[in-house]
């Protein structure tokens, strides 16, 4: 269900096109990359993923680097796919590395991200209010989440359940928003200042 749901995230990527998998962890997504029609770039800061990885699929390139410094040039991928990460940052870093994904790609982020509209937050959250002992979970809400693209500068374009109700998982969309076009505001705006003809 995941891998259907990222299918849907990358629809707009050309095939072909050269995906960035950051952190790639053992490589588990490689092969379903692949069999899409993607080129496929794995990234990750451990020695000992990296060997998984290349064990798994090795004609993929794989790249040991950290995300804060990523051993790649901007616009240089179609596409960045980066799953059970985000939700490990801190709040306050999340943003800024959604930024910096965001500038290696020509194309989405897209990234899993967990949220709490599932029957498991509700069950916790009603074992917590009659007392009892709950996990407390860092999960994301959609406006949550819309906002921390804000501060990234990124727009977030779509939100795909895996499951609803019953998986905490959503696959996101963000995009980096086109840049205006220079002058044209200014001379629409003259233009219906002067009226027709």
């Amino acid at each position: 269900m995941l891998e259907r749901a990222l299918a849907r995230a990358l629809r707009d990527v050309p095939e072909g096109g050269l995906v960035l998998d950051a952190p790639c962890g053992t490589g588990i997504l490689a092969p379903f990359l692949g069999r899409h029609g993607f080129r496929v770039v794995g990234v990750d800061i451990s020695p000992a993923m990296l060997a998984v990885a290349r064990g798994r699929e090795p004609r993929v390139e794989y790249v040991r680097g950290d995300l804060e410094a990523p051993p790649c040039r901007p616009r240089c991928v179609d596409a960045v796919v980066s799953t059970r990460f985000l939700m490990h940052l801190p709040p306050e870093t999340r943003p800024t590395m959604l930024r910096g994904l965001a500038e290696l790609t020509r194309g989405p982020v897209v990234a899993t991200v967990c949220h709490p509209y599932t029957l498991k937050s509700l069950g916790r959250a009603l074992r917590r209010a009659i007392g009892l002992k709950a996990k407390r979970s860092q999960r994301l809400r959609r406006r949550d989440l819309a906002a921390e693209a804000s501060t990234a500068g990124l727009l977030l374009e779509r939100v795909i359940p895996v499951l609803p109700f019953l998986s905490e998982v959503w696959v996101v969309v963000l995009r980096t928003p086109p840049a205006p076009l220079q002058g044209l505001s200014k001379h629409c705006g003259n233009n219906a200042a002067n009226g027709p003809g």
